[in-house]
């Protein structure tokens, strides 16, 4: 089976289709591109749902200065019917468009509107319907890294990504207010009521955290038991913690907010940051890849982000710490835009966490265990998804990851606790 994270380009990248949008882009008819090099952008593992591209270009002005600059081209698996047919039920593309063309620059503006010079998302070059493409700045040209996903996030890194998120939420928030019913629509989150096609994934992981449950003498039949009662109910208590409940403040979600769709930069002047994992202070951090973005409680993102990014320590003993930081973000940022509905006290907020807690289920058990796999010679889309034998080995495989086998170790009895594993109609 190809090699899906390395597919090639896509053939209409070329010099001829790049000069006119760099044109526009440039305010410069008479721009032409004298030199330009593609290679992919992500290695295999790191991105299961479309092909990132880095294109190096080298170009000449109309006042005869010569510029270089890099761009990130996302584009759809178009030459892969399989993954172009199971992404075309999430809608990812068009949303992803909707996001980086209409809605981000508002939300910019939104901020801009109080002052806060905060950016959030890199700067959109070109939106191309046609092909499903986002063409985008390139990041680490201005020095952002993406975290080692393998590690985690610090708790500088964690905190930085709650104040941007926080921002986030709360100018989605006050966007709809302002536009009404313009996110709303964007109802295809990873879980939701139009599509189970991530089916076959997250039911054939939870039979592999049953087993490897099964095996542990930590956890035993017991768990194992119950993790295959709940397979065939996954999916549906999945859309249940996507499904807004009553009393829920309400927003857009970035949707897919973990440790690779968060770019980080850091200060390379010498200053030292001793409680960073790296040492090295954090001066900024951007949110990417909003394919999933969907109009829902923020718990969502805070459950799929704690249970993804961080540290098994953090998610034991530090959550609360971590939901009031964001939440003093988000309350701060609502009153200062003068939001009109109700802004969630922090208890209250925290009653909407464990209302959706599920997701903190189905985020660790296996999106975790997918998300920081090691293992990446069989790790392409379609082993995900399919049902062979191939796929259940590569599912397996994942519960052979240490991190992993730890995680489940400490939060299966936590999540029993919670009667979150238990099956009720």
């Amino acid at each position: 089976m190809k090699d899906i994270e390395y597919q090639a380009a896509p053939l209409w990248l070329t010099t001829e289709y790049l000069e006119p949008i760099l044109r526009k882009y440039k305010n410069d008819e008479g721009l032409f591109i004298t030199k330009m090099d593609i290679k992919p952008a992500t290695k295999k593992g790191d991105n299961y749902a479309s092909v990132m591209t880095r294109i190096s270009v080298d170009f000449v002005l109309s006042s005869k200065e010569t510029e270089h600059a890099s761009y990130i081209v996302k584009t759809s698996h178009e030459s892969d019917p399989f993954i172009s047919d199971i992404m075309s039920q999430y809608d990812i593309y068009n949303t992803e468009m909707l996001m980086y063309q209409q809605v981000l620059p508002k939300l910019t503006e939104l901020l801009k509107e109080i002052g806060d010079k905060d950016k959030l998302f890199a700067d959109t070059i070109y939106v191309d319907y046609e092909h499903s493409a986002i063409i985008f700045e390139d990041l680490s040209v201005l020095k952002f890294v993406t975290p080692d996903r393998l590690v985690g996030m610090d708790e500088a890194q964690t905190m930085l990504t709650l104040k941007k998120l926080a921002k986030m939420h709360a100018t989605a928030a006050v966007l709809n207010e302002r536009m009404p019913g313009v996110l709303t629509k964007l109802q295809r989150g990873i879980f939701n009521r139009q599509t189970c096609g991530f089916a076959p994934f997250f039911e054939g992981v939870l039979e592999a955290c049953a087993d490897f449950a099964g095996e542990c003498t930590s956890l035993g039949s017991y768990y194992k038991n119950k993790l295959l009662k709940l397979k065939s109910y996954v999916m549906e208590y999945g859309m249940r913690a996507f499904d807004p409940h009553h009393g829920d403040f309400l927003t857009l979600n970035h949707g897919d907010v973990w440790t690779n769709n968060v770019m980080l930069r850091y200060d390379y002047s010498g200053s030292r940051d001793e409680q960073s994992a790296t040492g090295r202070v954090i001066k900024d951090i951007m949110l990417i890849d909003l394919q999933f973005s969907s109009w829902t409680s923020p718990a969502v993102d805070l459950h799929y982000f704690f249970q993804t990014s961080l540290p098994l320590e953090f998610k034991i003993h530090r959550e609360d710490e971590f939901v009031k930081y964001y939440h003093g973000f988000l309350s701060e940022t609502l009153l200062q835009l003068h939001y009109k509905g109700h802004i969630p006290s922090l208890h209250e907020f925290c009653v909407q966490m464990e209302s959706h807690r599920f997701y903190a289920v189905v985020s660790s058990l296996g999106c975790q265990a997918l998300l920081i796999n090691d293992k990446t010679d069989e790790a392409d889309f379609n082993t995900l998804m399919g049902s062979g034998e191939r796929s259940r080995k590569f599912r397996s495989l994942l519960y052979t990851n240490k991190r992993t086998q730890d995680n489940t170790i400490a939060l299966l009895p936590y999540f029993d606790r919670k009667g979150l594993l238990d099956v009720t109609e």
